[in-house]
């Protein structure tokens, strides 16, 4: 796993609550919570979630078990939490909250070019470094300010794109 992160299965009362908070059942939980204990994070979370910016949601999920000083690293609630909010059934307003968690990469509240070029890199992996600069910059030439304010969020990744990048299948 190379995040070294080891993620203990959910006891029974955290199981309840994860299943009155989320979209899954409690088998579905226990599946999850099964899998990942004997995959690893990494493996778990490509198999459920084949995108692009998995690399980079297991990063920020990394930074935020780092900043809560959780020593047993990524929690099985916080995948289950991610599952949940990439699900189908889930709200835009789910997707585009973490979807800005997810673009806003230095957390100062705006979307500014290295942002953005960052994100790129994950969604188009194909293209030469020096051209998700240049996406960017052309992407964010629209905004007076050359960066995106949360309320603006909407105008730079319009819905029907968040929902293609962040509603995933889960459990089929």
């Amino acid at each position: 796993m190379g995040n070294g992160a080891s993620v203990q299965t959910p006891q029974t009362a955290d199981i309840q609550d994860l299943f009155e908070d989320t979209v899954f059942n409690e088998s579905e939980i226990r599946r999850i919570s099964v899998l990942n204990a004997e995959n690893g994070t990494e493996a778990i979370l490509a198999t459920l979630l084949p995108m692009p910016l998995l690399p980079h949601i297991l990063s920020w999920l990394a930074d935020q078990a780092r900043r809560e000083n959780l020593s047993e690293g990524i929690t099985i609630e916080q995948i289950i939490y991610l599952l949940d909010t990439l699900h189908p059934s889930q709200l835009i307003e789910n997707k585009r909250d973490l979807a800005w968690k997810l673009y806003d990469i230095d957390e100062d509240g705006y979307i500014a070019q290295s942002d953005l070029a960052g994100v790129l890199r994950y969604l188009l992996p194909s293209l030469p470094l020096s051209k998700y600069q240049v996406l960017a910059r052309r992407a964010l030439s629209r905004f007076p300010e050359k960066r995106v304010a949360r309320r603006d969020f909407d105008k730079l990744v319009p819905d029907a794109q968040l929902l293609k990048i962040l509603t995933k299948p889960i459990l089929t």
